[in-house]
């Protein structure tokens, strides 16, 4: 008998043979699938039964590259900003001011948010003044872990600053002349490495293995050879991976006079064990080193296009072989945690790029949203389809409404119609973390609560760091 069987579904296996079961069934027990199939092969008996009928049934959403408690800066502080005034300006000054309930706040409601929007696993791309790693760390991991979602916790550090970076900088933080701007954000090479290595140790692998802990030089270009190579070989030591944001907008592109891709290889960095996030500017020999490298890639579409920094050659990639998963980026320069959401932008921003409407096909985009998102974080073997033997990561789609009618294509259907509001239930390691739209961490008065808290702590968070609202309206 199993644990849970998922009845009556469309199951959307994202199996080697890309299968989909029209009435089928994914049964679990303890944290693994042990059958997907028809419904009428199903397990004869089950402990719970979660009815999907009129429902897609598919592999988790696998978030590669997001910046979780950031979203107490959205709604309007951040928009009609390029990258840097937005770092500068909004999130370095916002994050400074953030207190132990501000974290919690801001974890909890990007758990939530995640959970609606069938995200299981994720990258959380993560920075602060090197006083505050282990308020931030204990705090945010301890709510993921409560929340039962997949975590992968990305420490994050800068450890060399280029020499004609300083007055570009200061230009910036001359738009924010009102801002509190806060801490020293560079480290040294060893203090950064010390401090990751720390946190990797107190940290890593809690929340039955659920929760991972990578180092991440933050970005490229200000980062060290010393601190990129020591980062590498703190990943190899601990048996992770790493990522990092690589050629993100048109600053970051050149790196010692050459290309950031062409440094990092020459440095001996890239590698299969790197996630690069964002890669917007890079050109067709940058792709080939990516991809003899082995180098993986997360496309951010919505956030590169909403600060301006442009559109990552995706079609490209996936035509030279580069493995490229999907993320959502931060909460305030996309404004949602929503995968679903973004997948229409994904796809339709590659279209737009070449001006070809076949450049990139909805299957693709559901496989870097799922397995080819696992594979980029290194668990492909683990999550990322409905197979038998594989981590119980399933989430299940309401396919009705009229916005879903007429349906055709399940794949088509969850890429161009979905509005990404339609995620019903959500399970990890077989864990039910929502049921037909009721979460199992909190109540719906519980939930409502959050929201409130979440307004509140954002009004204080700009009052302390003296932010202001970018639109020309206001509230």
């Amino acid at each position: 008998m199993a644990d849970v069987v998922i009845s009556h579904g469309t199951v959307v296996t994202m199996d080697s043979e890309r299968r989909v079961i029209q009435d089928g069934h994914v049964a679990i027990e303890g944290d693994r699938i042990v059958s997907v199939g028809p419904q009428s092969s199903a397990p004869a008996g089950a402990g719970h039964v979660i009815d999907a009928a009129g429902h897609a049934v598919i592999p988790g959403f696998v978030n590669a590259h997001t910046h979780a408690v950031h979203n107490l800066m959205r709604g309007g502080l951040s928009d009609d900003r390029a990258l840097y005034d937005w770092l500068l300006n909004v999130i370095i000054p916002g994050l400074s001011v953030y207190e132990r309930d501000d974290i919690e706040t801001a974890a909890s409601l990007f758990c939530v948010e995640a959970i609606r929007a069938g995200i299981t696993t994720f990258v959380d791309n993560v920075e602060t003044s090197p006083d505050r790693w282990d308020l931030l760390a204990d705090t945010s991991l301890a709510t993921y872990e409560r929340f039962g979602l997949r975590a992968i916790y990305a420490r994050m550090f800068y450890d060399y600053e280029p020499p004609d970076i300083a007055d570009y900088l200061a230009a910036v933080e001359l738009k924010g002349p009102s801002v509190r701007q806060p801490y020293e954000a560079f480290e040294t090479t060893d203090e950064a490495l010390a401090r990751i290595d720390a946190l990797i140790t107190k940290h890593h692998g809690r929340g039955d293995g659920r929760i991972q802990v990578w180092p991440s030089p933050g970005v490229a270009v200000m980062c060290s050879p010393e601190g990129l190579l020591g980062a590498k070989a703190l990943a190899r030591d601990h048996g992770t991976m790493l990522t990092l944001h690589l050629a993100e907008s048109p600053f970051d592109r050149l790196q010692g006079g050459v290309s950031s891709v062409e440094f990092l290889n020459a440095i001996g960095f890239l590698g299969p064990d790197v996630l690069a996030g964002h890669c917007v500017q890079i050109d067709a020999n940058d792709i080939r080193v990516l991809a003899a490298a082995g180098v993986k890639v997360s496309n951010n579409a919505a956030s590169n296009m909403f600060l301006g920094s442009g559109i990552a050659p995706v079609s490209e990639m996936l035509t030279a072989g580069i493995t490229v998963g999907i993320g959502t980026d931060d909460g305030n320069c996309n404004n949602t945690a929503n995968m679903l959401a973004d997948l229409k932008t994904v796809a339709l921003a590659q279209k737009a790029r070449y001006q070809d409407a076949t450049a990139i096909t909805a299957e693709k985009v559901l496989e870097m949203a799922t397995i080819d998102g696992a594979i980029a974080v290194g668990l492909g073997d683990l999550v990322g389809s409905l197979e038998v033997g594989k981590k119980a990561d399933v989430v299940t789609v309401d396919l009705s409404g009229p916005h879903l009618t007429p349906l055709h294509s399940v794949p088509s259907a969850l890429v161009y119609q979905a509005l990404g509001t339609e995620v019903a239930s959500v399970l990890v390691d077989g864990n039910v973390l929502m049921e037909h739209g009721k979460l199992s961490a909190m109540t719906e008065l519980e939930e409502t609560a959050l929201f409130g808290r979440a307004q509140e702590a954002s009004e204080d968070v700009m009052r302390r760091a003296h932010l202001e609202v970018s639109g020309v309206w206001g509230a």
